[in-house]
């Protein structure tokens, strides 16, 4: 049953690099899955807590906001790799598939121009937060530990577009 959530069918690419990138890119969005049903589980403690026992978990907020942020970054590869991302095709439908396939090969450069964009700043971001010792109000958390998975995330992002837009390119696609 766990081979399952690795296996791809009809999107896996042949070459090694895009097995190692599906592969990664899943990983990460079966860690975003663990990390939002920890967020249900916390925040049904922390209600039922604080309804019936007046006993709230402490910063469930905070830890919430941290984590939906992570979880967030953590998916986008993945959707990335299947192509699940919202495509707006209303003044493309008419065109020709040469074009709209041009089109999807800007749309991932784009994106990869983008993904790598956000881990650079988002590692400087850190790396700032970390010097100026910032943490949250109530837990007393160092905020810079909710930036370190968006880093990588971010980057395999990069390396997912990268690869699907190569794809595109090479007419590997099915």
């Amino acid at each position: 049953m766990a081979d399952a959530l690795f296996v791809d069918t009809d999107v896996r690419p042949d070459a090694l690099i895009g097995r190692v990138l599906n592969m990664l890119c899943r990983v990460f969005a079966v860690c975003a899955g663990v990390m939002l049903i920890l967020m249900a589980l916390m925040s049904l403690t922390s209600i039922v807590g604080r309804a019936l026992f007046d006993k709230p978990i402490l910063g469930d907020y905070e830890l919430v906001q941290m984590m939906s942020a992570v979880a967030v970054t953590m998916s986008l590869p993945f959707c990335q790799m299947i192509r699940g991302h919202i495509i707006v095709d209303f003044f493309t439908t008419a065109l020709p598939v040469s074009i709209t396939k041009k089109l999807d090969i800007v749309a991932s450069l784009v994106m990869a121009v983008a993904a790598f964009l956000f881990s650079w700043r988002i590692t400087l971001g850190m790396i700032d937060l970390y010097g100026n010792g910032d943490s949250t109000m109530l837990l007393n958390l160092s905020t810079w530990w909710g930036y370190a998975p968006m880093v990588p995330s971010f980057f395999l992002l990069g390396c997912a577009a990268l690869y699907t837009a190569w794809i595109d390119f090479t007419g590997a696609r099915a």
